[in-house]
């Protein structure tokens, strides 16, 4: 992983005649993966520096803990990869403060950990925060590339037929209604759920809720689509 600058150090980019400010809260805390969070922040960086994100510029920001006063004044909160079960019994994540966040009209992504924690449920396991209450998840043990294509609605994401990501033990979807939309599926049987969802999407209230099962942060890094999903759960592209 490239070495990346501090908070303190971030890249300085000229905003003069970029469109608009993105503001991003990377959670950074228990039960994340430094790797996932460093890789968010590499994206971002890259996006910022070669415009990557058609006029919009990433301001982010870490934190350990999330609540309405870490969440006030973000436009949306990654929750990045890590442990799952971890993320949804922390003291130190308040689940009704998320919910407030994203009703109120910011937005959501959850990579790998982060998409087990938003969905509905994790099959046979556990519940999850319901922020895409019609999207549940399938428990999956593989680690390695898989390959994904777009949906007819994904090309607002993916600009290519398919891609690989790195998963990560990461969730395969599926969606219980036709409010939530998938977005791209696995194409291969890696995971051993070809044809299943690999990227979702839903409204919660007035916010966007976008899920990730695997890491488009991560080796091979994907920074464009990682920064149409932001984009998206923003309503900024979509």
């Amino acid at each position: 992983m490239v070495g990346l600058p501090g908070d303190s150090e971030k890249i300085a980019v000229n905003t003069t005649n970029k469109v608009s400010v993105v503001k991003v809260l990377i959670f950074d805390g228990e039960g994340s993966m430094e790797e996932s969070v460093a890789g968010i922040e590499a994206c971002l960086d890259e996006s910022n520096t070669e415009n990557l994100s058609s006029g919009s510029y990433f301001d982010y920001d870490t934190a350990s803990t999330i609540n309405s006063n870490t969440l006030s004044g973000y436009d949306i909160l990654i929750m990045p990869g890590g442990n799952s079960a971890t993320y949804i019994s922390s003291t130190s994540i308040n689940e009704d403060a998320i919910k407030q966040f994203v009703s109120e009209g910011n937005g959501y992504l959850g990579i790998c950990a982060g998409a087990y924690a938003g969905s509905n449920s994790v099959d046979g396991l556990y519940s999850g925060w319901g922020l895409a209450s019609h999207v549940n998840t399938v428990n999956v043990v593989y680690d390695g590339l898989v390959s994904v294509s777009p949906t007819s609605l994904g090309s607002t994401l993916l600009d290519s037929s398919k891609t690989s990501l790195h998963h990560q033990n990461g969730p395969v979807m599926y969606t219980t209604s036709s409010s939530a939309i998938s977005f791209a599926t696995y194409t291969d049987n890696g995971t051993g759920y070809k044809g299943y969802s690999a990227i979702t999407g839903e409204n919660y209230g007035s916010g966007r809720v976008i899920l990730s099962g695997s890491h488009p942060e991560l080796d091979p890094q994907d920074t464009p689509l990682l920064v149409q999903m932001i984009l998206w759960a923003t309503n900024q592209s979509g």
